[in-house]
């Protein structure tokens, strides 16, 4: 079971299983099983947009188990997979191109050495605005339903098929860029380094915790005073995230044709 560190070390690290209050189960899907090829050519232009659908790549989030199986959980998504696009033309136009950090570089069923993915061979985080007092002004948030409902949140991450590059980890392959093969199947899981969260809490975020402004434990220690905003500001259930882990129930594949 993973758990997420201090905010900037990015670490993840493991739970006592008697310290966890929340289990969130991920399960990830695509748009499309099948990518054409003719997809990845040519330049971004608005004809190649519209000829192929939108390929996205999904994450669906549900509380496993829960120490209060009747409360939703909202959690910041800061590096994890489901953190949420700023804006979809954005990534379209960014150079380089805006994909969620903690989501892998597809990885060739055939020889796991062959990858795709966006420019600098790899995946890079989308934009935040720093560490505010009040998390909530540049920190993106989820809610995901309790357990007792059974219903889950889905995050969509939208991939621009046009801008994929690809290359091979092999040190011996060449460096010219590789070409997926038609027929050729690539994997795609969330990475393991985001399996956590920095900030969680119980309750919605359209519910109680409506108006509310987020700190984070450490950072405000002691600077919250009663009569001073104390009642609008909430820390962390867990200080730094600690008590709720992420769990990876499968990962997809997708075929070039």
């Amino acid at each position: 079971m993973s758990g997420r560190g201090r905010p900037g070390g990015g670490l993840v690290r493991t739970h006592n299983p008697d310290d966890v209050q929340v289990t969130l189960n991920l399960r990830i899907s695509s748009s499309s099983q099948s990518i054409p090829l003719q997809s990845l050519e040519g330049e971004t232009d608005s004809t190649r947009q519209t000829a192929y659908p939108r390929f996205y790549i999904r994450i669906h989030a549900s509380v496993k188990s829960s120490s209060h199986s009747n409360l939703p959980v909202t959690l910041a998504t800061w590096r994890t997979p489901l953190e949420r696009p700023i804006d979809e033309d954005e990534i379209i136009s960014s150079s380089p191109v805006w994909i969620n950090s903690a989501l892998t570089p597809f990885h060739s069923t055939s020889d796991p050495s062959r990858c795709a993915g966006p420019p600098e061979l790899g995946y890079i985080v989308h934009r935040r605005g720093g560490y505010p007092r009040n998390l909530r002004e540049s920190w993106d948030f989820v809610t995901v339903p309790s357990a007792d409902s059974g219903q889950e949140v889905v995050i969509s991450h939208l991939v621009p098929l046009e801008r994929l590059r690809f290359w091979s980890t092999n040190p011996s392959a060449t460096t010219e860029p590789v070409r997926p093969e038609k027929g050729e199947r690539f994997r795609i899981r969330p990475s393991e380094g985001g399996l956590g969260t920095f900030w969680w809490r119980w309750g919605d975020l359209d519910g109680d915790l409506a108006g509310k402004k987020f700190c984070n434990n450490e950072w405000f220690e002691g600077n919250i005073h009663e009569g001073q905003d104390g009642d609008d500001y909430l820390e962390s259930e867990g200080e730094n995230g600690f008590g709720l882990v992420m769990e990876v129930e499968n990962e997809t594949e997708v075929e070039f044709v």
